[in-house]
């Protein structure tokens, strides 16, 4: 069995304020983090990918946690392994599952069929499944915007077991300004009304 281990040596003789980043030779931005007494992190990410790899070691560098998430933070991916502190695995999840009729596939098909730019900073996607009912929550930035120039995000909440939208809704990006209320929220469409 290879026990995959944290360089806390090479870490410390790199590190600034507990944080190391650095671009490795095939071109991933690689963050080390020492996350308190708690061991560290390592986020690897690609211009050119939507997911960061996530990693979380023991104190004594022997790795606890690994999986993949999208790159904003907004769900866990695929098959998350947990390991011991001998490096053996006790546990593996997978955070797919629930949204097998309606997996992340279809999401990003219909978030490009909109326009939504992936990695675009104001772009979010994640999910929830309450009471075994899965459920996906999407924004992006448009292209759009209101009366006084706010530029539109559009929000839709998905049925992960039908792929139903259930509700569009639009809110505005704006700049706060003294004395004028922020853009209200704008309901395009609302299952639950019709």
């Amino acid at each position: 069995m290879i026990i995959e281990r944290f360089d806390i040596e090479e870490f410390n003789k790199h590190q600034k304020n507990r944080e190391w980043n650095f671009t490795d030779k095939e071109e991933n931005r690689i963050r080390q983090i020492k996350h308190g007494e708690e061991g560290y992190i390592v986020e690897i990410t690609n211009n050119k990918e939507i997911f960061t790899m996530g990693k979380y070691f023991y104190p004594n560098g022997i790795l606890a946690q690994k999986g993949l998430y999208f790159w904003s933070g907004g769900f866990n991916k695929g098959i998350w392994t947990d390991y011991d502190e001998r490096g053996n695995i006790v546990e593996q999840t997978d955070y797919d599952a629930p949204y097998k009729n309606y997996p992340w596939e279809k999401i990003k098909a219909h978030m490009e069929s909109k326009g939504a730019d992936l990695l675009d900073p104001f772009t979010h996607v994640s999910r929830e499944n309450e009471n075994n009912h899965p459920m996906w929550y999407i924004s992006w930035l448009t292209q759009g915007f209101d009366k006084s120039g706010n530029q539109m995000i559009r929000n839709e909440e998905i049925d992960g077991n039908t792929g139903k939208v259930l509700l569009i809704y639009n809110v505005y990006y704006y700049e706060p300004t003294d004395g004028i209320p922020p853009p209200e929220k704008e309901i395009i469409y609302d299952a639950n009304e019709r």
